[in-house]
């Protein structure tokens, strides 16, 4: 864009968007795969080196307690080379996603994420590789780049400002190609292993480490592959010991089982909640918090019956509102989402707190401040155009520091930032939060979401919920949204039993834009996707198109298909079987604005809404099989569902998403971080949770400024 610092114009032919297959490759153009090279590279161990065994901890000496080391090996999985009908190589890895720098080598890599000793300094990690096995691959290879990043609001969202690829900072681009990288006769990337900054999840710490075992030669057009690598991951003991209180937390500990490359070796290092030496725990414990107002509380009618409805299905519930938070000093400039996560910050661990709903109005302090408003960062601070994100991760990540270097502008991107940084903004999440917006002291609204919850959570017909809806548009005349949905069918929700019903552009309603996949229905402008939302029960809905606050609509400049969908058509849907929903587009839940989309359809309509404050962002002709562990805007798209279809609550499959899924090299990818946000209750998911018998109902007190339920 014209005078934007993140973006650089330059001439583009046929730039390729990330690729890769979680099961296998698929091609970009079906049917057209001129070679393919399998090399099975399981059970390679790496070689030896006389040193210690190349995977576990190297714990400190008796005689040397000022740190230690721990190792572990980095494998390279099944790789597949293929030729993608426009005259590039393919690669694809098992267990890798593509790399996502627009205009460099379109290659794999994967982030490796490793336990260190709850002591160990988080800033002062290093790392070393000890050894490694490579191969220069037979042949020569033309590696395509990665395609560039584009945001989605719709055409009256521009204000003028035309629409633009980025390509990221400091590079010259002729035909898709970054020439610092193209024109330079080296390996692609180097080095082939990086450590990323530290990250915390609770009392878990751990390092991050991308591997790239792919690395290409753009003049000589050879492949290396690094088959296995031992890296050594240094680190320097703190002197204080594990807090108590973190220690005794168990919150994670099975998200830590899975998520940790070396959790076997590590988990030793790590107390147990029951070990003897750890102090019991003061005080009940509550593992779900509402965030609200005592006005919320005094003008609902039905949070009462939510919490005991909570508190049925086995949660601890606590009551929080600013007598509580407002009191406390937060980081600067200390306004009410400052005190708020003060308050989180101070009592997650101590009282086990998992999930967070937010009620109240989300209007951030450059808005106006909302009574529990959304954190207003800036991913894109120095640019021209979609500089903010409002946010929810805010409450979430609880270990970063959003402000590292003390400006008070948060979440900037770049060096010497606040990410990615070491002890900066950490997407780790500590607690899973969702929201219900409260505009206007709309009570009555708030009533009947809540009851709503309450009914979806008790009901015993559930079957329809294994459904999906895909309306899906074109972005650009290269970017079909279909790819999506298409990949989504074939790796989770075909083997998951689910029914779906694909709307897609077929070219009879507008030529320009004409998917080469099937569907159930045309997509066009209009009512189409209002009338057969309304007419079926789908438990999933998940489109793609362009957004503004209120509406999300078809095709792109030049090749407008129409409405997709807008706040008012909510009404017409069948509020008694409401859905989850994915919204690939942008502004949807724009906080300031009262009706916006995501709202509309929380209020009639939805269960759970996820979509974007701001503009999100994606990649340019991203292709079928790319999208799982993708940073794009439809590649958290593809992983949130899956989560859900695995049974996974809303919050924990949004935030496992966000904390597993490596945000990328860019502002803008990491902007999609901050705003794809959840308006509806974290702990509710597609699968009921078990009822037990009704308790016997007992008042909702009120003690030391907090509300509860006596126990």
């Amino acid at each position: 864009m014209p005078g934007d610092s993140n973006g650089v114009q330059g001439s583009r032919d046929g730039g390729l968007a990330p690729r890769r297959a979680p099961t296998g490759f698929r091609p970009a153009i079906v049917g057209v795969i001129a070679v393919i090279f399998l090399l099975s590279l399981v059970g390679l161990s790496a070689p030896e080196d006389g040193g210690p065994s190349p995977v576990g901890p190297e714990p400190p000496s008796d005689s040397d307690l000022s740190g230690g080391k721990v190792r572990i090996v980095l494998e390279a999985g099944e790789l597949s080379i293929a030729e993608d009908g426009e005259g590039f190589d393919v690669v694809a890895m098992e267990g890798f996603a593509s790399t996502t720098s627009p205009g460099d080598p379109l290659l794999v890599h994967r982030v490796y994420n490793i336990l260190v000793p709850p002591e160990a300094v988080g800033s002062e990690l290093s790392m070393e590789v000890v050894s490694q096995e490579v191969q220069v691959l037979e042949g020569t290879y033309e590696i395509g780049p990665v395609g560039p990043l584009a945001p989605a609001p719709a055409d009256d969202e521009f204000g003028g400002v035309a629409w633009a690829e980025y390509w990221g900072l400091g590079k010259t681009i002729v035909d898709g190609r970054n020439l610092a990288v193209y024109e330079r006769d080296e390996n692609y990337p180097e080095p082939f292993a990086v450590l990323l900054p530290y990250s915390e999840m609770r009392k878990w710490k751990f390092a991050r480490v991308d591997f790239f075992p792919l690395q290409y030669n753009p003049v000589s057009k050879r492949l290396t592959l690094v088959k296995s690598c031992v890296v050594e991951i240094s680190y320097r003991s703190s002197p204080e010991p594990l807090d108590n209180t973190l220690a005794a937390d168990a919150v994670m500990d099975e998200v830590a089982s899975t998520l940790f490359d070396n959790y076997e070796d590590g988990r030793p290092w790590y107390p147990e909640a029951e070990d003897d030496r750890l102090e019991a725990r003061a005080g009940a414990a509550y593992d779900y918090v509402i965030i609200t107002t005592s006005a919320i509380v005094a003008g609902s009618g039905k949070l009462d019956d939510f919490i005991a409805h909570k508190e049925r299905l086995g949660y601890s519930v606590l009551v929080v509102t600013e007598s509580d938070f407002l009191p406390l000093t937060g980081q600067a400039p200390n306004n009410r989402a400052e005190k708020i996560r003060q308050w989180l910050k101070e009592n997650y661990a101590s009282l086990g707190i998992k999930y967070v709903l937010l009620v109240g109005d989300p209007r951030p302090f450059e808005s106006g401040e909302g009574d529990i408003p959304m954190k207003m960062c800036w991913p894109r601070r120095t640019a021209t155009t979609y500089r903010d994100a409002p946010t929810d991760y805010f409450y979430a990540d609880l270990t970063g520091n959003w402000d590292k270097n003390g400006d008070q502008i948060y979440g900037q991107w770049g060096s010497g930032k606040d990410y990615p940084v070491a002890g900066g903004v950490d997407f780790t999440p500590e607690v899973y939060v969702g929201r219900i917006p409260v505009y206007d002291a709309d009570y009555q609204t708030l009533d009947g979401i809540l009851q709503k919850i309450i009914l979806y959570e008790l009901s015993s017909s559930t079957d329809w919920r294994k459904s999906a809806l895909l309306p899906m548009a074109f972005s650009d005349s290269s970017t079909d949204g279909a790819r999506l949905s298409e990949q989504m069918r074939d790796d989770y929700l075909n083997p998951g039993g689910y029914f779906s019903w694909r709307m897609y552009q077929q070219g009879t309603v507008g030529s320009c834009a004409d998917s080469k996949y099937d569907s159930e229905e045309e997509l066009h402008g209009g009512t189409a996707v209002r009338d057969r939302w309304a007419a079926g029960d789908y438990g999933i809905v998940c489109w793609w198109g362009h957004g503004s606050p209120t509406a999300a609509s078809i095709g792109y400049s030049g090749c407008n298909g129409g409405l997709l969908f807008e706040s008012s058509q909510s009404a017409s849907l069948d509020d008694a079987h409401p859905s989850f929903t994915y919204q690939c587009s942008c502004l949807n839940a724009e906080p300031e604005t009262t009706n916006n989309l995501a709202y509309s359809i929380l209020k009639n309509g939805g269960i759970g809404t996820v979509s974007a404050t701001r503009v999100s962002w994606y990649y340019v002709n991203q292709a079928y099989g790319t999208f799982d562990g993708s940073p794009s805007n439809s590649g958290l798209g593809y992983e949130y569902v899956n989560r859900q279809v695995q049974e996974l609550a809303a919050g924990d499959a949004l935030y496992q998403a966000k904390g597993t899924v490596y945000p990328g090299t860019s502002s803008e990818t990491t902007m999609n971080w901050y705003v794809m946000n959840l308006y509806g209750d974290p702990s509710v998911s597609l699968k009921n949770p078990p009822v037990p018998p009704e308790p016997k109902v007992t008042p909702v007190q009120k003690r030391m400024g907090i509300w509860q339920r006596p126990r």
